[in-house]
């Protein structure tokens, strides 16, 4: 009998350096759009390393390190930047002041409140359910950033064949392209437009520029998985 010998599969470093990174990025979204910045979380994100790996990724990435690691070097200063960048997420993400900016995709497309029931059914149909800290819509930027977040915990931690990672990239893809991509770039841009806190500018920054490149190694990843099972396979056939 023949033996043919596969080859292990070698994943490149940039989808390495990818997976390796956007968990964490995603939840660093989902906690200053969600959660007040107070001392302790913009001191325990100024000494995570990881904060380096993601900086490369874009120039939003690269000025919130230069910011953490500002804050980081005058801890004196610490104090008094935490009340002012508390005091521009109430103004920004809960008084709901700011003429012309909500972040919640409803308004940023005009869609009516029973928009939410759409977000509600997709979290659901993921078998998702999200212990909210306030009263945040499910169509509230932090929720449907930390939405991503667990999705790709599950891909790559919790999934139990590769159908069931196949299914949440999918997922991911699919609430890429059908909601976060259709609203976020605005909300940016109006956000810019709102504060002039380097926190959220950079924040802001970061988040526009990486969600469409995170669809495109979504789609890449998906890709490269596929044709590695073809070519396996492919080579069980001949065997």
């Amino acid at each position: 009998m023949t033996t043919v010998s596969v080859p292990p599969l070698n994943v490149s470093e940039a989808f390495n350096h990818w997976l390796e990174s956007r968990g964490f990025i995603y939840q660093l979204f989902t906690e200053f759009f969600g959660r007040r910045p107070t001392l302790s979380r913009i001191a325990q994100w100024s000494s995570n390393r990881q904060i380096g790996a993601a900086a490369e990724m874009s120039e939003g990435g690269r000025e919130l390190k230069r910011y953490f690691y500002l804050h980081s070097q005058n801890p004196h200063d610490l104090l008094k930047v935490c009340e002012k960048e508390a005091a521009e997420y109430d103004r920004l993400m809960r008084d709901e002041t700011v003429i012309g900016f909500k972040p919640r995709e409803a308004a940023l497309l005009g869609e009516a409140e029973e928009f939410c029931n759409v977000i509600s059914d997709v979290y659901a149909s993921a078998g998702i359910v999200f212990k909210k800290c306030g009263d945040e819509a499910d169509d509230h930027i932090a929720i449907e950033l930390e939405f991503m977040a667990v999705l790709h915990d599950r891909m790559l931690y919790n999934s139990f064949s590769a159908r069931s990672a196949m299914e949440q990239l999918s997922t991911q893809e699919n609430f890429l392209r059908e909601h976060l991509l259709l609203w976020v770039p605005e909300f940016c841009e109006r956000l810019n437009s709102a504060t002039d806190s380097p926190l959220y500018r950079g924040l802001s920054r970061m988040l526009e520029e990486f969600l469409p490149y995170d669809l495109h190694m979504l789609e890449s990843w998906k890709a490269y998985l596929e044709s590695a099972a073809a070519a396996l396979v492919s080579a069980s056939d001949n065997l």
